[in-house]
């Protein structure tokens, strides 16, 4: 259930943009990469250095043109919902068996991205790099307001669904106390100081809903509400999604 509600490489692209924007230092974001993933290494064991520059290199000239199309966008996938990479693609067939997503990344050549993925182990995360030259599905581009709207109504409904039904149980007396200490790990390690505001809350929005969908799935192990709750999947990567996306936007102003 985790896996689909949780997205540790939400962190992480944002990390990587306030690093390729200059507003982390490498240091800074080999840290958060290793809270969030594991120690990054290269699945091919190049050095994950290495890696790093390549991004550097290969985006430089979308770095120095300034705001546009968002240089990294972040894709995750579920039950009925595709990646938004080309079909029978490498990538796609990756990023499909990865339950954590992909990182996608444009480069200076407009018909070239790199899908980055990473393979979490105990203690290390191996990183993939599939070159994709084929064009990629167009995303849904929700503002943040609309992706937030989405998941306050979902928030609310949630609420009032764990509430109505009494889940004052020795399995769990207090699904509100617990729904919060939930929030409070998926938001683990955090996010860089140059993240506005308004994506913060979108993000905090989205761990919100997704501790709520673990409270009573796994935490109290009652799946009679399976179907309202699985419905929030999609509008949980929804905003996810767009949060990156607005956040490496405004970090490009």
């Amino acid at each position: 259930m985790r896996a689909e509600v949780w997205s540790p490489l939400q962190n992480a692209a944002v990390w990587i943009g306030a690093w390729l924007y200059g507003h982390e230092p490498t240091d800074s974001l080999l840290g958060a990469l290793t809270d969030l993933t594991g120690r990054p290494e290269m699945i091919d064991g190049s050095p994950f250095i290495d890696l790093l520059s390549r991004i550097r290199v290969e985006t430089s000239e979308i770095v120095d043109s300034g705001p546009g199309e968002p240089v990294i966008r972040l894709i995750l996938s579920g039950p009925g919902e595709a990646p938004l990479l080309p079909a029978g693609s490498q990538s796609a067939a990756a990023a499909s068996s990865n339950d954590a997503g992909a990182i996608v990344i444009r480069t200076n050549d407009s018909d070239t991205h790199l899908v980055l993925l990473a393979h979490r182990g105990p203690e290390t995360s191996h990183w993939q790099v599939i070159e994709e030259r084929q064009p990629l599905p167009s995303p849904q581009w929700l503002s943040p307001g609309e992706a937030d709207a989405l998941l306050t109504e979902a928030t609310n409904e949630s609420a009032r669904l764990i509430e109505a039904g009494g889940y004052h149980t020795d399995a769990l007396h207090n699904p509100r106390l617990t729904v919060g200490t939930l929030s409070d790990f998926y938001d683990t390690p955090g996010l860089p100081s140059a993240v506005p505001a308004r994506a913060a809350k979108l993000f905090a929005r989205a761990d919100n809903v997704g501790a709520i969908i673990e409270t009573v799935t796994t935490r109290m192990n009652d799946h009679s509400l399976d179907v309202h709750l699985l419905a929030l999947w999609r509008h949980i990567r929804a905003a996810r999604s767009a949060g990156v996306a607005y956040v490496v936007s405004e970090f490009a102003r």
